[in-house]
């Protein structure tokens, strides 16, 4: 039996008013921000440019310069869309992991898209960062001369760190220069994350700080820091190691260094944040390199001076860049060794480079056999390698930096 033709003009009615009512609700979501416009490089720069988009914001470049040679892959990301995050695969700063394991250990639910190889690293004792390390808030090394990547909770910056730190009791305080790096002649903390026995340089006069009463708290401003008080206990034989919450605390035993003259029962306050240029800073995530390849958009002098000649010439090479905003980054990998396919880049071009992408500042990372560039697939989770690293097989390194998407699910 036919509906009568007012029940028909009704049906429209409400369906129209359910189409009508999906379009708005749908333009009232968060928009997904897809880096969509064309990689725009300077004539000649790249023979070829293939682009393919891995996550919401973020899309991997494949460019390849045949008469270099060079081949680099290039994961362009929209910082609005996602986060960086420090990757070491271990509790401590010891011990190496691949680029793709550190990766594939951050599970699929939080995002995790990719991940490029970071800090230059220590073989003995293995994998330990020349630079400060800092995953989600926590200190693993402590920062050295050189520059880092660092996140806040606002966003990146390519600078060099320092430790701010105090340890008072009464009226009497001496400043801390290092943590997590020990090193001989200076004042230094160590805590449990830093996982390496104190050598016989900085054990000449070393104290054991023993947590009293209440677990130390996080110093405000400084998300990695800490702020407390604590016991002094004498060193014990076996106190190479830190477990816990005790700390060491290192001193110079002559020099001109200040010291504290301690006794075992005093009870001193530790406090202990991370600085940039002498303001604390909220450091959420860290990595470090070397050197600044690009400032201000211009190639630095470091490039012609940084390390021995053999470095800054032609190598495998990893780097990351920003946008002066801070909302965009590339990372890069740069094939080398390889010849007649892809010789590496120098210094110089890795900047060059950089500038070519839209940086206006970018770091240079550890390269050569370490150069990796991992991704998870999308749709079967599994993570791979994107370029070819030059030792054949992928290398094990200190740390990595991952990329984790926060649009995927708009």
């Amino acid at each position: 039996m036919l509906a009568p033709a007012s029940y028909i003009r009704g049906m429209h009615r409400r369906s129209l008013s359910i189409v009508l009512f999906a379009i708005a609700l749908a333009a009232c979501r968060a928009p997904v921000r897809v880096a969509s416009a064309p990689l725009v490089l300077p004539a000649a720069f790249a023979d070829t440019v293939h682009t393919t988009a891995v996550a919401p914001g973020a899309r991997l470049h494949r460019l390849v310069n045949t008469t270099a040679p060079w081949r680099t892959f290039v994961l362009e990301v929209d910082l609005t869309c996602s986060t960086l995050r420090a990757l070491k695969g271990s509790r401590t700063a010891v011990g190496r992991t691949t680029t793709s394991q550190l990766l594939a250990s951050v599970p699929a639910d939080r995002g995790a898209i990719a991940a490029i190889n970071a800090d230059f690293f220590l073989f003995a004792p293995p994998g330990v960062p020349t630079n400060l390390h800092v995953e989600d808030g926590v200190l693993l090394a402590g920062p050295g001369p050189k520059p880092v990547v660092y996140a806040t909770a606002a966003r990146v910056h390519i600078d060099s760190v320092t430790v701010a730190g105090r340890v008072s009791m009464g009226a009497t305080d001496v400043g801390v220069q290092l943590w997590n790096r020990p090193a001989p002649g200076r004042v230094g903390l160590v805590d449990a994350r830093w996982g390496v026995p104190l050598d016989t340089t900085v054990r000449k006069l070393v104290w054991r700080l023993e947590p009293a009463g209440a677990a130390t708290k996080r110093t405000a401003g400084s998300p990695s820091g800490l702020d407390g008080r604590y016991v002094v206990r004498a060193r014990r034989a076996g106190d190479t190691l830190v477990f816990g919450d005790t700390l060491l605390l290192h001193q110079p035993a002559r020099g001109n260094t200040a010291t504290l003259a301690l006794h075992d029962g005093d009870t001193v306050h530790v406090q202990l944040g991370l600085a940039v240029r002498q303001q604390l800073v909220g450091i959420t995530d860290a990595v470090g390199g070397r050197p600044i390849v690009l400032a201000d958009s211009v190639i630095t002098p470091d490039v012609d001076a940084e390390g021995n000649e053999g470095f800054r010439n032609l190598n495998p090479r990893s780097a990351i860049g920003f946008d002066r905003a801070g909302t965009r980054a590339w990372l890069a990998v740069i094939d080398g060794r390889q010849p007649g396919v892809s010789m590496g880049m120098t210094l110089r071009q890795v900047g060059a480079l950089m500038q070519a992408l839209g940086a206006t500042r970018a770091l240079n990372l550890d390269g050569g056999g370490s150069s990796a560039l991992a991704l998870r697939d999308p749709q079967s989770g599994a993570v791979s390698v994107v370029n070819s690293p030059s030792d054949k097989t992928e290398r094990p390194v200190g740390n990595a930096l991952g990329v984790l998407s926060t649009c995927r699910n708009r």
